[in-house]
């Protein structure tokens, strides 16, 4: 009886080292493999869209990704056309990623093609920016022209002229953030609020600010005439 107790400890002994193995060898399997399909994943959701030149996806331990969560993910696109409302759907997949970043040559959201585009996610607040050609700031659709006028307090005011607010002449405009949404809203004009138009609206998306910064002037315009815009837009997942 004396020798069975101490045999039967050593078994066990025996028997937890080796699950505890066989469960080392699983998780360095899967460190090994998850990054890469889950990477995959994300090329094939984002190549819905556009070009993909390469996603890689960071994850310790990897079985995390199991359940959605990453500490990282970066995916470098050639050109991508893309809708407001299909990109909130991938920034929304990839909430329980920490750190996100997705970096075009060329993106086209809607009506606006922008060139070294990026779109960050930390957490869950996002900053995206990229460089918009003036040429289409003067050829929306429904006959509508812009020209950014300044930029300042998470805002941008703007010369429209079209028929934003049903009338075909030039007004002042400011570009804001308002409950979340982004809106359009006419300057000096009595109740210039009842003309406000929502550029954007998305409860999944808060828009926290906007910019408009000159970066380069065409070839013989005047001097407040840039030929290139570097916009900026700070938002939070909801």
């Amino acid at each position: 009886m004396s020798h069975t107790a101490p045999a039967r400890r050593s078994r066990t002994r025996r028997v937890a080292l080796g699950v505890l193995a066989a469960a080392l060898v699983a998780l360095g399997l899967m460190q090994l493999v998850l990054p890469g399909i889950a990477a995959d994943r994300v090329r094939a959701r984002v190549e819905r869209y556009g070009t993909v030149l390469s996603a890689h996806v960071s994850a310790f331990p990897a079985v995390q990704l199991l359940w959605g969560h990453a500490q990282s993910a970066s995916v470098r696109v050639r050109d991508i056309d893309i809708q407001p409302v299909q990109l909130v759907d991938l920034l929304w997949n990839a909430r329980g990623v920490g750190s996100l970043d997705i970096v075009a040559e060329h993106l086209r959201v809607g009506p606006l093609s922008l060139v070294e585009a990026t779109l960050r996610k930390r957490g869950s607040d996002i900053y995206a920016q990229g460089e918009l050609d003036s040429a289409q700031l003067r050829s929306l659709p429904g006959g509508l022209e812009v020209q950014p006028l300044e930029s300042a307090g998470g805002s941008v005011r703007v010369r429209a002229v079209g028929g934003l607010f049903g009338v075909r002449t030039a007004v002042q405009v400011l570009v804001r953030p308002l409950e979340g949404k982004l809106v359009a809203e006419p300057q000096g004009l009595p109740f210039a609020q009842f003309a406000r138009v929502t550029l954007f609206s998305d409860r999944r998306l808060s828009i926290a600010a906007v910019a408009a910064r000159a970066r380069g002037r065409e070839s013989g315009a005047p001097p407040r005439q840039p030929s290139r815009w570097l916009v900026t837009l700070r938002a939070r997942l909801e």
